[in-house]
């Protein structure tokens, strides 16, 4: 091996006396060590980096240098291979081997091989088939490349019809033919039937428990590669996994599983990459809408105090909305809602030095909302208010631009007027990044609940969901608010939402 590198020489542990000459080319090989991921077992082997020249021989240690391209840099611990001619010399004197033990070097492929020879004893000819093509796939360089594709092609060919041996003087006698055992059934599963579009689709399989775990490879009928989900173990010989919904498709799914052996080769059971399993996928039910878009409905309640000392600058406010949402760019989404607001309020001058009551605050209002998509990542948003109130009616507005697409994570700048309730500026990033966990953070410059009357104030809001079901989202908010530091205030409320 190398066991070390000076100046640019690899120093290598074998000399003259190993059999190494001066000049002559030798192989540079590096161990590997890895952790299967499905069976946890340490799977040893070693790869070829390529070939180094002897520059400096000694007795037992050589220089060497790179001749030609290496496939990794050498480093310390790196295999050094002689030629088999080469290392004769140093085998002159009479072998020491232990009786029984082989002085073969060892042989990746055809290691690979026997265990693959093993995994398939009492298998079907097409399980054999299968399992060989897969080898060829993951060594197509393989001295057995040739006597493999000979061994399918033999598997496959259809057997004719027997033939008498030419030198038979007489005919044999009638037996009764004997019944062959059946083959190990190296799997058991039940064919997926139908699956819903966008829906997870829980699968399993029983195997034989030769094989320590299961892969299961999933995609898009048609798609350019497959997602491969490792199984988990359920039960002695059963595996089961989910697939994505993502991966089921209108026009349909396609899916093949594999079972891993003891030395960490893979054979496929149900299916093959070539002839993968196809599953019919249910159309999207007729609902009176385009399949494209999503109706969506949501509503949410929330309480904050401005001073939590007195009471007496704070807002209740229900707001309840449903819509449709259309496409990316163009109308992108149309909703209307309601909302209720209720509340107390005042300038600090009159709710702290005066000590006088807050100003009763209250609007009942409805609301139209647009929204249009420049792009797939900027949209704008209008809106709309009318309300009733105790003096009459009143009107407002709402206006934002969204950057990010309105179902991924995306920012919205943009702020509010409502009649006398008042007017606030509003910056919000929905975060959706955590699968089923929506989250939004939100700050506002805002003089509500008073309007006019009230002194400015800032807030903070933070909400965080969980999708209890698919596209039904419960979410929770807590803030926090003040105009100054002595006029603050906590805050919560919930939020329930629903899409389809």
């Amino acid at each position: 091996m190398i066991v070390a590198i000076e100046s640019g020489d690899l120093v290598v542990d074998v000399g003259s006396a190993g059999g190494a000459r001066e000049g002559g080319l030798v192989e540079l090989w590096r161990p590997m060590r890895v952790r299967h991921p499905v069976t946890g077992q340490i799977l040893v082997d070693r790869i070829r980096l390529g070939t180094v020249r002897l520059s400096q021989v000694q007795t037992t240690l050589s220089l060497a240098k790179t001749d030609g391209p290496l496939l990794r840099e050498p480093r310390t611990g790196d295999l050094v291979v002689l030629p088999e001619e080469s290392a004769k010399p140093a085998r002159a004197e009479p072998t020491r081997a232990e009786p029984g033990r082989s002085e073969a070097p060892t042989d990746a492929d055809a290691q690979a091989l026997g265990d693959l020879f093993a995994a398939l004893e009492g298998s079907t000819p097409e399980m054999r088939a299968r399992a060989y093509e897969t080898f060829l796939r993951a060594r197509p360089k393989t001295r057995f490349n040739r006597v493999l594709r000979e061994e399918i092609a033999a598997l496959r060919r259809p057997l004719g019809p027997a033939t008498a041996p030419a030198s038979s003087t007489a005919p044999a006698p009638a037996t009764e033919p004997k019944p062959t055992e059946p083959p190990l059934r190296k799997a058991a599963f039940v064919p997926i039937g139908r699956m819903r579009p966008g829906q997870p689709q829980r699968v399993a399989v029983e195997i034989d428990p030769s094989f320590v775990g299961a892969v299961v490879h999933v995609r898009r009928r048609g798609g350019a590669g497959y997602r491969s989900i490792a199984m988990e173990s359920v039960g002695p010989r059963y595996w089961a996994a989910t697939l994505p919904g993502d991966a089921v498709a209108d026009d349909g799914t396609q899916y093949f599983v594999e079972g891993v052996t003891k030395t960490g080769a893979a054979m496929p059971l149900v299916g093959s990459a070539e002839r993968p399993r196809d599953v019919p996928v249910d159309p999207h039910p007729v609902t009176g809408k385009d399949p494209a878009t999503i109706a969506q409905v949501s509503l949410q309640s929330e309480y904050l105090s401005f001073n939590a000392k007195k009471a007496n600058d704070y807002l209740f406010q229900t707001e309840g909305a449903f819509g449709w949402r259309l496409r990316e760019v163009g109308i992108r989404a149309v909703r209307s809602g309601f909302g209720v607001l209720r509340g107390k309020g005042g300038s600090l001058e009159d709710l702290e030095t005066r000590n006088l009551p807050g100003k009763d605050v209250g609007l009942t209002y409805g609301y139209v909302e647009g929204e249009i998509g420049l792009s797939r990542s900027v949209g704008l948003l209008g809106r709309p208010i009318l309300g009733l109130r105790e003096g009459g009616m009143e009107g407002g507005a709402q206006a934002f631009v969204r950057v990010g697409s309105d179902l991924a994570t995306n920012l919205m700048i943009g702020g509010e007027v409502l009649g006398s309730v008042g007017m606030r500026g509003i910056v919000q990033l929905e975060w959706r990044t955590i699968p089923r966990v929506p989250i939004m953070l939100r700050s506002e410059v805002t003089n509500q609940p008073a309007g006019s009357g009230s002194d400015v104030g800032a807030r903070l809001v933070g909400q965080a969901g969980y999708e209890i079901v698919p596209r039904l989202a419960l979410s929770g908010r807590l803030s926090y608010q003040g105009r100054t530091i002595n006029h603050a205030g906590p805050g919560a409320g919930l939020a329930v939402s629903y899409q389809w």
